[in-house]
């Protein structure tokens, strides 16, 4: 009776806890899901910056003063996101990523969004600041309203696309946490195994 109580409580601290893989199809698929609405959100963004690029180059030679300012902001902000949005459509898309990679991929990819909304924040909040030293800065009135103005609007922009996209990712990342709803009990060298469904 010693003997198999001892065996019993070596078996209990022996037991350990893993989760199951999802399939390497499943995985590809889940990759394939995810690199697809990054690609449609970056078209969206690359489709907002060409729009405002278009219409604010035309409107910079035929506007003067804060308007012209206006339009020369809104060229140079999304002169830098046309190159972002190249710069991340170029690389081929990665679908075939093991359960470790694919798991840092998704929490880097919500990580991403978070901070840049906070980043658009931060071009909004500076928009502001110009627009109230326009009031104190008579030389520099024009340049300051029209760049912070610009800002406001880009910043805003950008805010609601990069939270709507962590959204996006984040609900999409569910799929991924129930694929790996199976739990397995085992024990390290006895040989025994139980699998559970939470």
């Amino acid at each position: 009776m010693k003997k198999l109580s001892a065996l019993f409580i070596l078996c209990s601290f022996s037991l350990t806890l893993f989760a199951q893989a999802p399939s390497t199809g499943d995985l590809f698929e889940f990759n394939k899901s995810r690199n697809r609405k990054t690609s449609r959100g970056l078209k969206v963004l690359g489709g907002w910056a060409l729009a405002n690029m278009a219409t604010s180059g035309v409107l910079y030679f035929n506007t003067n003063g804060t308007d012209r300012h206006f339009h020369e902001m809104n060229l140079m902000f999304n002169g830098v996101n046309t190159l972002i949005v190249v710069a991340s459509l170029l690389p081929k898309e990665k679908n075939d990523l093991d359960l470790n990679k694919t798991l840092q991929w998704q929490s880097n990819t919500e990580a991403t969004y978070i901070a840049n909304a906070a980043l658009d924040l931060l071009y909004s909040s500076t928009g502001l600041y110009l627009t109230e030293r326009a009031k104190t800065q008579p030389k520099q009135h024009d340049r300051f309203k029209g760049w912070g103005n610009s800002l406001i609007l880009q910043g805003g922009f950008l805010f609601l696309f990069d939270t709507s996209m962590y959204i996006v990712h984040k609900r999409n990342g569910k799929k991924l946490y129930r694929m790996m709803d199976k739990v397995s009990l085992g024990t390290s060298g006895l040989g025994f195994k139980v699998a559970v469904q939470l």
